[in-house]
């Protein structure tokens, strides 16, 4: 069965990132899975570790069947999520888990949760949802930070002009040419103007959004917020096929449209998932240090999402001397960042293959519009990563 683990947790988190950053701040996560998928070409003899996010990304890579797969997040409350997920695959039908998850029929989890669910919890996951399951009864795509922030998009789009069964319009078309011409004439006047402008120069707001305070000083700094979220959704409602974005749809309609979803939602995946639950470690900690005790060349794959864009540079540089020491020979790392170039450090660059016409390719078909760069690197030998 799934194995939990508690870390430590390292002293020094600042007031404003324990204010925004605890409870659920993420329900699902943002990282496109087809841009992973592609980056990493799981095999059966790979051990991946991912940060937790809410749980999709590590379920999408158990639906690939790695050796083994570690979810890490500083937030329990992330892992909460996880590891309701987990127990839900472990003790119900396909369809119950898509009630819940895809948020179809989300109330069900208030008759299967004490009797079937919390027994498989840890206790931080029980205590948490204990107090909280009224957010999964009411369909976990509204609550959390990012729930809160949707809703407050889905308030604003009417009064913008955006009429309901036009957005329903957009997210049913096929044709590139037809959704970019739509957006250009229809929405792209009613959406970009100074209320618009407002919200995103707000910072409470991009709090909402998941982006920690250091983040938004990086982006913010470097490329002005607002023609940065501009210029983001505005390639992706163009240049991206709108029809399987569940990204988008989830925030701007409030729901996944038919099986569009993420791969761990789909039944073809369900068995597998099952059959791969005694893989998975669970662990609430800090990805440094809980890599520091991990043997040396035992994790081929790295899944880190936008970690860095929450750290100093030193930190920076820290943690991925610790990937390094970690890292088998040819692993593989992807990360991501809100700013449109984070180049990793000059003492990891002699250690990694950068893979940058992948990763480029890759971006221009993310469906998330959330991040300016994505990051492909590969471990050329046993690099010391203490050095």
């Amino acid at each position: 069965m799934v194995q939990v683990l508690d870390m430590p947790t390292p002293k020094g988190r600042d007031l404003m990132e324990r204010l925004v950053f605890r409870g659920i701040v993420f329900n699902m996560s943002w990282e496109d899975p087809e841009m992973d998928r592609q980056a990493f070409r799981l095999t059966p003899d790979d051990t991946v570790i991912s940060i937790s996010s809410a749980g999709c990304n590590p379920l999408n890579f158990l639906c690939q069947n790695p050796r083994q797969l570690i979810s890490i997040d500083g937030n329990p409350a992330q892992n909460a999520i996880l590891e309701l997920k987990l127990a839900a695959i472990a003790k119900l039908d396909h369809a119950t888990f898509f009630d819940i998850f895809a948020a179809r029929n989300p109330s069900v989890v208030t008759k299967v949760y004490r009797p079937l669910l919390r027994p498989l919890l840890s206790q931080k996951s029980r205590d948490f949802w204990d107090k909280n399951l009224w957010m999964a009864h009411r369909g976990l795509y509204n609550f959390g930070r990012m729930g809160l922030a949707a809703r407050i998009v889905r308030f604003v789009m009417p009064r913008l002009g955006l009429k309901r069964h036009r957005i329903e319009e957009f997210f049913e078309m096929r044709s590139l040419a037809e959704q970019e011409t739509f957006f250009n004439e229809y929405a792209a006047p009613k959406l970009w103007g100074p209320f618009t402008e407002r919200l995103c120069k707000s910072r409470w707001f991009m709090y909402l959004c998941g982006v920690h305070p250091r983040q938004l000083k990086l982006v913010d700094g470097r490329h002005d917020i607002y023609e940065y979220v501009k210029e983001r959704l505005n390639y992706a409602f163009t240049k991206v096929p709108i029809y399987d974005n569940y990204f988008l749809s989830v925030v701007v309609t409030g729901r996944f449209r038919g099986n569009r979803v993420p791969p761990y939602l789909l039944e073809e995946n369900f068995e597998t998932l099952r059959s791969n639950l005694d893989r998975v470690q669970v662990v609430n900690g800090w990805l440094g240090p809980f890599l520091d005790t991990q043997p040396e060349k035992s994790i081929s794959k790295f899944n880190l999402l936008d970690i860095f864009d929450w750290m100093t540079p030193e930190m920076f540089e820290a943690t991925l001397k610790s990937v390094l020491r970690a890292a088998t020979p040819g692993a593989t790392m992807i990360y991501r960042s809100g700013s449109y170039q984070l180049d990793p450090p000059a003492s990891i660059l002699r250690h990694v293959e950068r893979h940058d016409d992948l990763a480029k390719r890759l971006l221009a078909q993310d469906r998330s519009a959330t991040y300016g760069s994505f990051y492909v690197l590969t471990v050329k030998s046993r690099p010391n990563g203490r050095e």
